[in-house]
């Protein structure tokens, strides 16, 4: 057992060695100076400049053969990298607190519970100075993923882009064993946990309203519940039996009657009486409707 413990240490930690020594394919750095610390964690006196950016450009790309050999020579050995080249782009100096707030302000309200704990704005190209007024602009996906593009307006209806990422943790609900299609959703088979935000393929049902929703598909255990694997509950089922109100002359008559469609709340269906007559009534509960 201890060995066995032993090697997954080992693995694990061969495996953060190796995470920590893969290069990036994208720096930012602070100036047209890119420094050997700008890459890698080294004390203030072992830093080191690697190459320059010309006045006149924001960032350099360079090959990884060369960057990697500079690395070696200053004896930083066994580094590797995927990406073909190695961009590094000076960081604009500008203030973004506007965007960042219009992104927290957009996530608050997507998402009842949510922990924002960071939020980066970048632009996708070096800018000196933001414009006096602009407009910031999402799409109708931004809040669907933890990161993306988007994009500001000018008042001369110019767009600039930038990059964002948000760090925070989310409440969405989870089926706790594999669900049926069409079995109404409820405490019993359904749990909140909260996770991490990367990104859903359609918004996360967050609120559980009883005897609302039912499963639109077979849905296996710890499946996220979206707007896209619910639909809502069918309160009235073919063939069963319905109770219907009927308000006449200042009086209320109740009657039952047969259902020959499916209904969900507020919906109208057809319904047959025991005489055989077809009416058409609105849902209004479990088995109930009313006869308008």
């Amino acid at each position: 057992m201890f060995l066995f413990i032993k090697l997954i240490f080992l693995l694990f930690l061969s495996s953060s060695i190796f995470a920590n020594n893969n290069l990036k394919s994208n720096y930012s750095i602070k100036s047209n100076f890119i420094m050997l610390s700008d890459i890698l964690h080294v004390k203030k006196k072992d830093d080191k400049q690697l190459f320059r950016i010309g006045a006149d450009r924001y960032s350099k790309r360079i090959k990884r053969e060369e960057l990697l050999e500079i690395l070696n020579r200053n004896g930083y050995k066994n580094y590797t990298s995927k990406y073909s080249y190695i961009q590094f782009t000076r960081q604009s100096p500008i203030n973004t607190t506007h965007i960042k707030n219009a992104l927290r302000k957009l996530y608050t309200k997507a998402y009842k519970h949510i922990n924002i704990t960071s939020v980066t704005v970048t632009p996708m190209h070096y800018l000196d100075t933001l414009p006096k007024n602009y407009t910031v602009l999402f799409n109708k996906y931004t809040s669907l993923s933890n990161k993306g593009v988007l994009s500001i307006k000018t008042q001369d209806n110019k767009k600039i882009f930038f990059n964002y990422k948000i760090s925070a943790t989310v409440t969405v609900l989870l089926t706790r064993d594999s669900i049926k299609k069409g079995s109404e959703l409820s405490n019993i088979n359904i749990k909140k946990n909260s996770i991490i935000l990367t990104k859903f393929r359609a918004m996360p049902i967050q609120v559980l309203h009883v005897g609302k929703y039912q499963s639109k598909y077979n849905l296996k255990k710890d499946k996220i519940l979206t707007i896209r694997e619910v639909t809502g509950l069918y309160l009235v089922k073919r063939n069963s039996f319905v109770n219907v109100k009927l308000k006449s002359a200042g009086m209320i008559i109740f009657f039952s009657a047969k259902a020959l469609q499916n209904g969900r709340l507020g919906d109208i269906i057809r319904v047959v009486e025991k005489n055989g007559k077809k009416i058409k009534v609105s849902v209004t509960g479990k088995n109930k409707a009313e006869m308008k």
